[in-house]
């Protein structure tokens, strides 16, 4: 019970300011301690390591544990690598991703630029326009609307926008995430009413989509069915293709210095930029995993041997701050000559324009093609209001 009670404390703490409870806890107990029910990896060699190295995933997502059946039966986040004890079908569904999935969005929205780019003007115009709360929620809208055209292809009605920006941040009986997280699922478990209507109405959208029409059951998808896949793709969609690219770009508005110097018209420091905006504050900050068999890790200060089957936290966020890799890591420098090598914000070491890795995000081209003609715009409009 007393356990608990510090689960459940860590778990507001981490909630509310997840990097100020992070390097709070590694202050005082080291590059790797105990945490949020699990070891919080920090340093940065043992958090290479760990993403180099086969995963075994378990439904865990971020500060807590998810109830698998609140989502759907193929999220990827839940599947480990064949390498770990998992099917096939991770590496099956991630290669889809980079292969087929995302190059096809890439070039919706290159064909129809002029709607593409109203979004973001759109966006950025009240972003820059408004107060912080109003920024931020727009920054969310401004995403909805911009991934799930591009991926789907067929724009969002505004009601729609807004049934996803609930299910992404909204209250404890809408939100996709909180509503199917460990414990608070227990408090609301018989009020999802208001979560199950938004899925539903999302999912008459994606099932009606573009994408879903010229969908076949194949060897390269996972021969999902396609509702199985609709349901896949609509937690991709909210939660990492929101809520990750949009703490992405809150960043990239926000944690960029404005006397940053940066050649807007030069393609590779714009990606820099956005790299070093997001190693100072990660979009993404853990990857959970189970240990598959037994590890040594320096815990507390001391030297443990963790045994196989613990739950461990790679905290990307920390590590991207480790002092022994990046000089002065709270200061921003967009051209520091390590960055695109060491990086690991898409859970990859090292950033390759070309390259998908074994687990790298595969939405991470679309990603930083919409956080680049953000970056661009809204620094040739100036000054915004945060």
């Amino acid at each position: 019970m007393l356990l608990s009670l510090f689960y459940v404390r860590d778990l507001i703490a981490y909630s509310i300011n997840p990097k100020k409870f992070l390097q709070n806890r590694q202050a005082i107990f080291g590059q790797n301690f105990a945490a949020l029910g699990r070891i919080i990896v920090g340093d940065y060699k043992d958090v290479t390591e760990i993403i180099a190295s086969p995963q075994k995933r378990a439904a865990y997502l971020g500060r807590a544990r998810l109830m698998p059946r609140k989502f759907s039966k193929n999220f990827p986040l839940f599947l480990s690598d064949e390498g770990a004890g998992g099917s096939a079908l991770h590496e099956t569904l991630h290669n889809h991703f980079w292969v087929d999935v995302v190059p096809s969005a890439v070039t919706l929205i290159d064909t129809k630029e002029t709607e593409f780019t109203q979004y973001i003007q759109d966006g950025v115009k009240v972003i820059q326009d408004g107060k912080k709360k109003q920024a931020e929620d727009e920054i969310f809208k401004m995403t909805i609307r911009y991934m799930f055209h591009a991926f789907f292809g067929a724009p969002l009605t505004e009601k729609l926008v807004n049934d996803i920006f609930d299910l992404a941040v909204g209250g404890p009986l809408s939100n996709q995430v909180l509503t199917g997280t460990k414990p608070f699922v227990y408090f609301t478990y018989c009020f999802q009413c208001s979560r199950s209507s938004k899925i539903k109405k999302v999912m008459e959208y994606i099932m009606g989509s573009p994408l879903l029409a010229e969908y076949v059951p194949g060897e390269a998808n996972g021969n999902q069915d396609s509702e199985d896949y609709a349901s896949m793709l609509l937690d991709v969609l909210v939660i990492a293709a929101t809520l990750g690219t949009s703490n992405l770009i809150v960043q990239v508005i926000t944690g960029i210095p404005d006397d940053a110097e940066i050649d807007l018209n030069d393609n590779k420091e714009v990606m820099m930029a956005i790299l070093e905006a997001a190693r100072r504050k990660s979009p993404v900050n853990t990857v959970n995993l189970v240990l598959s068999e037994e590890r040594k890790f320096v815990v507390n200060g001391k030297e443990k041997t963790i045994p196989a089957k613990t739950l461990v936290g790679a905290s990307i966020g920390l590590a991207s701050l480790d002092g022994s890799v990046f000089a002065s890591p709270d200061v921003y420098n967009h051209k520091r000559e390590n960055l695109m090598k060491a990086v690991i914000n898409f859970n990859h070491l090292g950033f390759d324009a070309k390259g998908s890795g074994t687990r790298q995000c595969p939405g991470r081209n679309i990603a930083m093609k919409y956080a680049s003609d953000i970056l661009k715009l809204s620094r040739s409009h100036k000054a915004v209001a945060y």
